[in-house]
């Protein structure tokens, strides 16, 4: 059965909940424009200039490296300097600067590694005591700082070749251990000629009786042996320059004349006079033996050293 009044109510509420939007959307509109919804976006990166790194330092040119350890172009310029003023001081001709000063800075490096690996050094002090000495040399201050300038060096760099050169005189002592006061020595004649038909027939005179002094005054080229009839004197292993005489002396018995023997100046008659098995070295043997063990030590570094050279002395 239809209900009028159910209808109308269902009617009006219809019409308030339209009125309801109606108000709601005038009520909303009273305030302004309705704000737009914006997507919550961060904003574009603002451009910036890239940060600029400061500049690489010039690397400092080379003249060689020595197992890594640089030696710089300017010293071995410094170096090339000093060893033309010394050359020039000498009266002499100074070419041979570039390859000594570079080898010299090459031998100093690989002796300064090897003190290090030997635990070697030189205490400040020491080279304080040596700065004094050389001021003391000098007679006054004013006279020392001259000669510094002079050769090339500043305070700093001839405290520091004071040290290296303690440190030298160090390494060298031990590398020159094995030389002693005494050592098996001969004393011994030769006479040195050109060719080895001149030497065979003085080596017939000699032993048919020939005085051997006699012909090495009148034929020996060597000029040091020479005036005093080829004597030799007295002289340990190591000493001569020409092994070959040196070995032969040794191989001799005392009173005996050897064949002759081909040498790099040219052939040679060997007569041994003496040997004596345990003899005192003269200062001048000795000082040469351990000239010639400290070089022999020192090729030995430099044979086995990574060396790279950017100069061409």
């Amino acid at each position: 059965m239809y209900n009028p009044s159910a209808n109308q109510r269902r009617r009006r509420v219809a019409r308030w909940i339209a009125g309801l939007g109606l108000c709601l959307l005038a009520a909303c509109n009273q305030n302004g424009p309705t704000p737009s919804v914006t997507p919550n976006t961060p904003p574009p990166p603002t451009a910036t200039a890239a940060p600029t790194a400061p500049p690489l330092p010039t690397p400092e040119p080379l003249a060689a490296t020595v197992n890594g350890q640089p030696i710089w172009l300017a010293d071995y310029v410094t170096e090339v300097k000093r060893c033309a003023a010394g050359y020039t001081s000498a009266g002499q001709e100074s070419v041979a600067c570039p390859v000594q000063a570079l080898q010299s800075l090459i031998e100093q490096a690989v002796m300064e590694q090897a003190a290090t690996a030997a635990g070697v050094t030189v205490s400040a002090a020491e080279v304080e005591a040596a700065i004094a000495r050389g001021q003391q040399g000098q007679g006054s201050a004013e006279a020392y700082t001259h000669w510094l300038t002079a050769n090339f060096y500043t305070d700093e760099t001839f405290r520091e070749a004071l040290r290296r050169d303690q440190l030298r005189t160090r390494m060298a002592a031990q590398a020159t251990a094995s030389v002693g006061e005494t050592a098996e020595q001969v004393r011994a004649l030769m006479i040195l000629v050109a060719d080895e038909a001149t030497a065979n027939r003085l080596l017939e005179q000699i032993n048919a009786g020939a005085d051997f002094a006699t012909l090495a005054l009148e034929y020996s080229l060597d000029p040091s042996s020479r005036a005093a009839g080829g004597d030799l004197g007295w002289f340990p292993r190591g000493l001569l320059t020409t092994p070959e005489v040196e070995e032969a002396a040794f191989a001799l018995q005392a009173g005996e004349t050897g064949p002759v023997v081909r040498g790099a100046l040219g052939y040679h008659v060997v007569r041994t006079l003496e040997h004596d098995p345990v003899r005192a070295l003269s200062p001048n043997a000795r000082q040469a033996l351990q000239a010639r063990a400290y070089q022999t030590w020192l090729e030995g570094l430099l044979a086995r050293a990574a060396i790279q050279k950017f100069v061409n002395p």
